[in-house]
């Protein structure tokens, strides 16, 4: 959930917010409730904190300032990251310095498409950083260019402060998403982002397929937390193959090359309706079973796997294909031949 406020002490709200579920908006945001689902599910576990201002924050404190402040308040976070107005800055302990806020203002765009900059920074940064969360040390925290040579320096103190706090912590506990689930959601929340830029573009049903794509990876990561908390033992490492699988496949159809082109020039594809209603139906299966093993799980009943995407994989030769590259890939380089 964002917190959404009156726009009062901006700072101070985001420090509350942030500190709630990592995620602030300003009430003062245009479409601050659409922006709720988006980055709640671009950020999924990771040690990530946002907020999100109008113009009007910078009356109070410039990006960069505000990216020192929230980091003080939140030594949990590894990277934080402001957008005021379509300015974007961001700060970061796990990475190099300066790579940060590199990856901010790279995908600042000049139409000011704040959901898309959004978006493609929390991926760029996800991408950066180190796989052991919080195992890494490289260095000050300070990935911004601040002007004023006495900002840098308190700044600079501030996260020299959070980065002995963060040594003295102990270490995580396990990651809530086993491997392969967790590379499969970090490349649907990726997908997310581009169906939405295609929605805003104009492209017919891709915004609805961004808002299941990524209801999809937030309740995976919501469902691997819960097994963690009070699942039955064995539970979780028969989740992280049933779901290993599916959503490999999953993948596959919503891929760039598949559905997202199919959605995008339809006039070059034999039965693009039919074909779109494959993979919408897989989706919201997919999608329906997800939530019914969460309540299993709440419920301390064994889960059901039901779903299959065997069938939607063998209607097509083009997935087919797919799925006998990844495969290929996946013994010899990694989880994806196209690099997601």
């Amino acid at each position: 959930m964002i917190v959404v406020t009156d726009g009062q002490g901006y700072v101070d709200d985001a420090v509350d917010g942030i500190g709630a579920d990592g995620v602030y908006v300003s009430a003062e945001v245009p479409g601050a409730a659409a922006l709720e689902d988006q980055l709640q599910a671009q950020i999924g576990e990771e040690s990530i904190g946002v907020a999100v201002f109008s113009d009007n924050a910078a009356f109070e404190a410039s990006g960069p300032e505000i990216v020192a402040q929230l980091a003080a308040a939140h030594p949990e976070c590894d990277t934080i990251i402001v957008a005021v107005g379509d300015d974007l800055s961001a700060g970061s302990r796990v990475l190099e310095q300066g790579e940060a806020m590199r990856i901010a203002n790279q995908a600042e765009t000049p139409a000011g498409d704040l959901d898309a900059a959004l978006t493609e920074t929390i991926q760029g940064v996800i991408a950066a950083s180190p796989a052991p969360a919080g195992s890494a040390d490289a260095g000050p925290f300070l990935g911004i260019a601040i002007g004023a040579a006495v900002l840098v320096a308190a700044a600079g103190a501030a996260w020299g402060v959070l980065r002995a706090r963060r040594r003295n912590r102990p270490a995580p506990a396990r990651h809530a998403l086993p491997e392969p689930v967790r590379t499969h959601v970090h490349t649907l929340q990726a997908l997310t982002a581009e169906y939405a830029r295609a929605g805003s573009g104009g492209v017919a049903q891709a915004g609805e397929v961004a808002a299941q794509v990524g209801l999809i990876a937030q309740n995976t990561t919501e469902l691997f937390g819960r097994l963690d908390r009070k699942g039955e033992e064995g539970q979780r490492s028969i989740a992280a193959v049933e779901y290993g699988e599916t959503l490999r496949k999953l993948t596959g159809a919503l891929d760039r090359d598949y559905l997202l082109d199919i959605l995008k020039h339809p006039d070059l594809w034999d039965d693009p309706e039919e074909r779109v209603r494959e993979v919408r139906t897989a989706l919201s299966s997919f999608s329906t079973e997800l939530v019914e093993n969460i309540k299993q799980v709440n419920a301390r009943r064994g889960l059901h796997f039901q779903v299959s995407l065997d069938g939607l994989m063998g209607r097509r030769k083009e997935l087919q294909d797919w799925d006998r590259a990844f495969e290929s890939a996946d013994g010899e380089t990694g989880p994806s031949p196209r690099g997601d």
